[in-house]
């Protein structure tokens, strides 16, 4: 079982410097907002994925005045006992794994997993596409360090792609600069196409349980929408290359690549109706947290182990039945739950660990 034994900070945003020992089951820190809460579960999020889930920055985490940051977490797993560890300057990241240096961020990925939700998760759900795709990245990248260097090639090449459209001065001319570049574009996003469409299959069946035992009546279905359908890697990559092709003239005129998965979406819906634009909030927030429980069980499927549950202020979204129902998901997950208050008769039954958090500093209580 994946548990994180304790997790250290230097300089990470407005965090005193410390080492805090955590539990095996749940962990609760409790403090007002602006106490440093939050940036604890993002100093765990940084050493399992290599980057922050509030930034795109790195030097962002850099507490004021100063130079660089860290944050390392000491873990044990079925691997046995290890250490990551992130060191932040404005403009380096190093990455440790049990203090020998790493020369690329997907060879950090997998190595502990985590699944985080907020009450921002909801926008999987509400928002663009592209907020879906990104939930899909996320957990594919973690289980998959294939599906990570083929999303990585195929950004680089959509990239380059776009670049060439920008600076065409004729239809002609794109068309003859884009055949090599289309024929790798194609081979990257049918392997991408093939992943998430296999992952979703996957994700499915367990979100629509977990969503039954949340509401007892309603039918969740989840579906992977692909710009190219087909049975095969091979087959979804000749359609992928002649529908780019067909898009040149379109491409040309506005100017970037409109056709390809980087467009792809996931359809939710309820009973039949597409909560994307139609459901309730209420529907919304349930099929998330219903995601929630299905990348847990996605996680020990594919790696054996479950991933760390990482909870950012969810309780006040949630009732009753619903909070219960995520703090005793599974004995076997460890949990780091923030909250600005959680109600004892919540908890009672529950094996924790309780820290108040006040300045940065977190303390056992």
């Amino acid at each position: 079982m994946v548990k994180i034994k304790s997790v250290s900070v230097k300089n990470f945003r407005n965090l005193a410097e410390q080492k805090t020992e955590l539990a095996d089951g749940l962990n609760i820190f409790v403090g007002n907002n602006a106490q440093g809460k939050t940036n604890l579960l993002e100093s765990v999020y940084l050493c399992c994925l290599g980057k922050s889930p509030r930034t795109d920055k790195d030097k962002d985490v850099i507490c004021w005045g100063e130079n660089y940051a860290k944050a390392s977490v000491d873990f044990a797993s079925k691997y046995g006992e290890r250490n990551i560890s992130i060191e932040l300057t404005k403009d380096k990241k190093t990455v440790f794994l049990n203090e020998t240096s790493l020369n690329k961020i997907g060879d950090l990925l997998g190595n502990l997993n985590c699944v985080f939700f907020s009450p921002d998760e909801i926008r999987v759900i509400t928002q663009s596409p592209a907020e879906r795709r990104r939930f899909l990245d996320i957990d594919l990248c973690q289980t998959n360090k294939t599906y990570f260097r083929s999303l990585v090639r195929f950004n680089r090449i959509l990239t380059q792609r776009n670049n060439l459209i920008k600076n065409s001065a004729t239809i002609k001319e794109l068309s003859e600069t884009l055949a090599g570049w289309d024929e790798q574009l194609a081979k990257e996003g049918a392997r991408i196409t093939i992943k998430r469409r296999e992952f979703c299959d996957m994700l499915s069946p367990k979100a629509a349980e977990a969503h039954k035992k949340l509401t007892k009546t309603e039918n969740f279905e989840l579906s992977y929408q692909a710009s190219v359908s087909g049975e095969t890697a091979e087959e979804i990559y000749e359609k992928y290359l002649k529908k780019l092709n067909e898009s040149i003239e379109k491409d040309f005129y506005q100017r970037f690549t409109t056709f390809g998965c980087q467009r792809d979406d996931i359809k939710f819906s309820v009973d039949g109706i597409d909560i994307r634009s139609f459901g309730s909030q209420g529907q919304q927030r349930t099929a998330a947290l219903a995601l929630k429980f299905a990348e847990l069980e996605i996680f020990k499927i594919v790696t054996g182990e479950y991933p760390i549950l990482l909870l950012d202020d969810v309780l006040s979204e949630l009732d009753r039945s619903r909070q219960k129902a995520l703090l005793c998901f599974n004995d076997e997950v460890q949990i780091i739950l923030t909250a600005t208050k959680v109600e004892t008769a919540l908890i009672k039954n529950i094996p924790h660990k309780k820290f108040a958090i006040k300045n940065g500093v977190a303390s056992p209580q």
